[in-house]
């Protein structure tokens, strides 16, 4: 099972490296890297600080539940330790690695791991919530005006799907005493029972930690609006500094919370080259700039190999709880 996963894995990177590399052989390799020299230092700092506040409300989103349980948890260990999370979540299929936060959590803050996944289910679950309905409100409105080709819709449709019943299932989990009942019908399966027995005790002393979480769901959810603000004025930044356009910020933020249901569409690393393309083919749209394969804007192409590197880049403030726990140590620990 392991030695799948790894194979999985490096097909995914293996996927999305060749998207990329589809998108630079028809922009033209040389073309996006004069685009992204030309690009003013200034709005490069400043964008990056954009993502770097919007990992910062996901980090706040994350402390909102976990106070409730772990009043004396200090606010800027579990910051860091968020940064640790989504810095996996970056280079993880479905961004996945950010389940892996609670041991950060629990290494840093002396937070248990079971309210430290507490806090992690609702901010997860109520964050995949707000996209949806910020990337269903895009959609529609972008949709009243542009011909959105059908490859985009059916995409985009997988990662709202895919948001939908996992934002769904992450709260279940926490406050559904009936997800209980579901794991203990496993446990008559022969091949899987053993495990299923530790996840259903698992199970349950999450949902009596989780008890409170639901007072938190709201302020979570306006945290991770503030965080997808945060990210739709990094990217206003960025593409104003290459391209001089009439894009509006409320554009951006629709941009934003699309690009981002993209990162879930489940055939390549956090949406590497998928989220890309997704970028180059709606901002063409909106720029009535002709779409061909023989002819894809070096800019476009640029500003989204840009705000990969950046959006990875800013969470590089995780490498330093990650290497002090160490990898090996995170390993034991799953």
């Amino acid at each position: 099972m392991v030695e799948f996963k790894k194979w999985r894995i490096i097909v995914q990177l293996i996927v999305g490296a060749a998207i990329l590399l589809w998108l630079l052989h028809f922009a033209d390799a040389g073309n996006v890297l004069g685009a992204i020299l030309q690009i003013n230092p200034l709005d490069l700092v400043a964008a990056a600080f954009f993502f770097i506040i919007a990992s910062t409300f996901v980090g706040l989103a994350l402390y909102t539940p976990i106070r409730k349980s772990s009043p004396k948890a200090s606010l800027r260990k579990v910051i860091t330790a968020s940064f640790a999370g989504q810095l996996i979540s970056d280079v993880t299929p479905v961004r996945s690695g950010y389940f892996i936060t609670p041991i950060f959590l629990n290494e840093l803050a002396n937070i248990p791991v079971e309210q430290g996944m507490v806090g992690v289910l609702t901010t997860a679950g109520v964050n995949s919530l707000v996209k949806v309905l910020l990337c269903i409100i895009g959609l529609g409105y972008f949709a009243s005006f542009l011909q959105l080709p059908v490859e985009v819709v059916n995409t985009l449709i997988v990662g709202i799907t895919t948001l939908f019943i996992g934002g769904v299932f992450l709260l279940l989990l926490m406050w559904e005493k009936r997800i209980v009942w579901l794991f203990k019908k496993l446990n008559k399966l022969p091949l899987i029972g053993k495990s299923s027995f530790k996840l259903v005790e698992a199970i349950k002393s999450i949902q009596e930690n989780g008890k409170n979480s639901k007072h938190s769901v709201v302020f979570v959810a306006f945290l991770i609006f503030f965080s997808v603000l945060g990210n739709a004025t990094a990217l206003y930044i960025l593409f104003n500094g290459i391209w001089c356009s009439s894009l509006s910020i409320i554009d951006f933020l629709l941009i934003a919370s699309i690009s981002s249901t993209l990162t879930y569409v489940p055939i390549t690393i956090a949406g590497l080259g998928v989220q890309e393309v997704g970028y180059v083919i709606l901002l063409s749209l909106l720029l009535k700039i002709p779409i061909s394969p023989n002819s894809i804007s070096s800019s476009l192409v640029a500003f989204a190999i840009i705000v990969r590197a950046l959006f990875t880049g800013t969470d590089i403030i995780g490498i330093v709880p990650l290497l002090k726990i160490g990898f090996k140590n995170i390993k034991l620990q799953k």
